[in-house]
């Protein structure tokens, strides 16, 4: 898959320089950037591990999130006539 990616032209001068100082391709450079960044855990601004960045929602927070996926109108209205038929199905279950 190719992107487009806008560097500012010093950093850009930088990764070049890099590159050919490492016998690799811009390319190359940047792939496995993207890697290390994705591939390492989660960290704060103040450089420690965190949870996922899910950690903080509830057990009940997915539920929501299928209630609302079950309309074409996200008016709250309804959605809440979506709750209360999931909830309405889930005890005939």
């Amino acid at each position: 898959m190719k992107a487009t990616i806008d560097f500012d032209d010093a950093l850009y001068r930088r990764l070049k320089i890099e590159a050919a100082r490492r016998g690799r391709t811009v390319r190359d450079l940047v792939a496995d950037g993207v890697r290390l960044v994705l591939d390492a855990p989660a960290t704060t601004g103040a450089g420690t591990v965190t949870e996922s960045p899910d950690a903080w929602r509830p057990p009940w927070f997915g539920a929501l999130a299928r209630y609302g996926r079950a309309v074409d109108e996200h008016a709250m209205s309804a959605v809440r006539e979506s709750i209360a038929l999931g909830r309405s199905r889930d005890r005939t279950r």
